[in-house]
């Protein structure tokens, strides 16, 4: 019988948010109640897995593993006061237990409001 892989805890903190155009400017709504943090395991990317997506090796491109919920690429990651791009989005085995996102750092802006769901 073969053993399943489990992943190490999700012991890192981390927020994920979309942002909302409207006329007055940007709002910044996070997909989670306030003063709440989602759960993840995050690394840093190998040199060959870099390597398959041709990009650089400079340790930007980072994986995170949380437990399912809807994500979209169009949303944010922070981190380590660090706000990351979601590149996509990798169900594990379509099990739906938990899903892989790779980010990739990106610069901060400034919202008009911070909202959360």
């Amino acid at each position: 019988m073969l053993k399943k892989y489990s992943y190490p805890n999700k012991h890192k903190d981390i927020l994920i948010f979309k942002e909302i155009e409207t006329k007055t400017g940007v709002i910044k709504e996070y997909i989670h109640p306030i003063n709440t943090i989602i759960k993840a395991y995050v690394r840093q990317l190998s040199g060959n897995e870099q390597n398959s997506l041709e990009g650089v090796q400079d340790n930007a491109v980072i994986e995170f593993v949380i437990n399912s919920r809807t994500i979209e690429v169009d949303m944010f990651i922070e981190f380590k006061n660090v706000v990351y791009g979601i590149d996509g989005t990798d169900s594990l085995e379509f099990f739906n237990t938990e899903i892989h996102l790779r980010g990739y750092p990106v610069n901060p802006k400034t919202y008009s409001e911070t909202r959360w769901s």
